[in-house]
């Protein structure tokens, strides 16, 4: 036998290396091409991670106004010498010039933002156990990758925030026939690819807590309008290029129901009729959205500089018999505490 029959004992994890490496590289070079075939995609993603951007940009102004306040107010325990005299009580009141009167109002919205973010995102967990539960009494069957749900209206859509899914109703599947059926689930599985559910609710709460820069809530409804522009490319690209089919599912649709069908508007159209689109990016909203924070820190950095202001521990203010006030307010939070269970029991029923 010769010796060029007997191969290097490393050759084959050589040659597996060098496999592996050639199989990333097609695989790079196939999503580079794919993207080059999905310029929506591409454009939803740079747009959903600006909006990324300055939400965390938002909340760390938030954070830096706060800090602010800390530092521009000073708080004692004792007795204040600012006392006025109210119903036979003695009521301390602070003392503040405009620096610190404007940093507390930036601080408060700061707060009020970490609130309405916390409430966001409890919402959005909600809505989607709720959904799942309100799914899982459906008792979904699994078809062609996607769940199909007992129900007559006809329905298609991707929902869950960590595990998206496709959904498709029994309505769907008496009404499309077997190419639009496929343009559709193809639309919904580029959804679920990309996490669309979770990049919209995420959207959604960072545009509800900087409610004070508009150009945020416009840059994410682009967000929104742009997802459904690129799952309708990748529909349109798994059918070879035909947008028959999924024009022919959103007709049906749209002729079973009287409801306006959700996500269709004219760019969606133009799409679909075969007019080519440029997905520019939306610098303008960006550049607006960048300088409402700038202004918001800005102004908080001038009036922390000149910030003095000084108060009392003692609730509210108080400075002589501090239970009083306490039981004073004891009726009104117990009137507070009815009315908020009332409004509960009126939204259950």
């Amino acid at each position: 036998m010769s010796s060029g029959s007997h191969a290097h004992p490393a050759a084959a994890p050589m040659r597996r290396a060098a496999r592996r490496r050639s199989a990333v590289i097609r695989s790079s070079a196939g999503a580079a091409r794919r993207e080059l075939r999905l310029p929506a995609a591409s454009a939803a993603r740079r747009v959903f991670w600006i909006s990324l951007l300055l939400g965390m940009l938002g909340f760390a102004s938030g954070a830096f106004v706060i800090a602010r306040l800390f530092a521009s107010w000073h708080i004692t325990a004792g007795p204040a010498g600012r006392e006025i005299s109210l119903f036979g009580q003695k009521l301390s009141y602070p003392a503040a010039n405009t620096g610190a009167i404007t940093v507390t109002v930036l601080a408060g919205i700061g707060l009020l933002m970490a609130v309405v973010a916390v409430w966001g995102v409890v919402r959005e967990l909600r809505a989607d156990r709720f959904f799942r539960r309100a799914v899982a009494g459906r008792s979904p069957r699994p078809l062609y990758g996607a769940w199909v749900i007992d129900g007559c209206r006809p329905q298609a859509f991707c929902a869950g925030l960590l595990r998206p899914r496709v959904y498709v109703s029994t309505g769907a599947l008496e009404l499309l026939d077997g190419r639009a059926l496929a343009a559709v689930l193809a639309h919904e599985r580029h959804h679920a690819r990309r996490h669309d559910p979770l990049r919209l609710a995420c959207g959604h709460v960072l545009a509800q807590s900087l409610f004070f820069v508009p150009a945020l809530r416009r840059l994410v409804q682009r967000q929104h309008a742009l997802s459904e522009i690129s799952a309708d490319e990748a529909s349109v690209l798994s059918t070879g290029g035909d947008a028959s089919a999924l024009a022919s599912a959103m007709l049906s649709f749209s002729q079973e129901t009287s409801e306006q069908v959700l996500g269709v508007d004219p760019e969606r159209i133009d799409f679909l009729l075969g007019e080519r689109s440029h997905w520019s990016f939306p610098v303008s909203l960006c550049v607006a959205a960048a300088a409402a924070l700038s202004l918001f820190v800005a102004v908080a950095v001038l009036a922390g500089h000149a910030a003095a202001g000084s108060a009392t521990l003692a609730p509210p203010f108080l400075s002589s018999q501090p239970c009083v006030a306490v039981l004073a307010m004891l009726p009104a939070a117990a009137g507070m505490a009815g009315l908020a269970y009332l409004r509960t029991r009126r939204v259950r029923a």
